[in-house]
């Protein structure tokens, strides 16, 4: 006979009054706050990047997720075929070399992000004028 199994529930930790309100945004990571040494590698994952694109985009998190998943498909596609792309505020993308090893797509990608390209997205943004014309009344 076969045993009837239940699954256990993890505890939900209610919110009280006395809770401070969540962050406005999500914290970046360097290594003197990880506690790690600090030639250890920081890695982005997943969660973490739809979190920061719901931050920043004002999003849902479905929202964010989907639209990730569809910009990180196409541009990897695009570096799988050897398309360079410039997409401002990230930079220049090219890949550099291209192989197979293993079974697995190996690319080589150099990213150049010049100092100016993050200065004037930063100022486009701050900008209180709108690029369209004025209502004529």
């Amino acid at each position: 006979m076969a045993k009837a199994t239940t699954a256990k529930k993890k505890p939900v930790a209610l919110k009280t009054q006395d809770d401070p309100p969540a962050p406005a945004s999500v914290p970046e990571l360097t290594p003197a706050e990880t506690g790690e040494a600090p030639d250890t590698k920081l890695v982005l994952r997943k969660k973490t990047f739809v979190e920061r694109v719901m931050v920043e985009g004002g999003l849902k998190k479905s929202e964010a997720r989907g639209a990730m998943d569809a910009v990180l498909k196409v541009l990897g596609e695009a570096l799988s075929e050897g398309e360079e792309m410039q997409i401002p505020p990230l930079g220049k993308l090219k890949v550099n070399r291209q192989f197979e090893k293993n079974g697995d797509e190996i690319l080589v990608v150099k990213l150049r992000r010049p100092s100016g390209m993050l200065a004037d997205v930063a100022a486009d943004e701050k900008t209180d004028t709108s690029p369209l014309a004025e209502d004529e009344d």
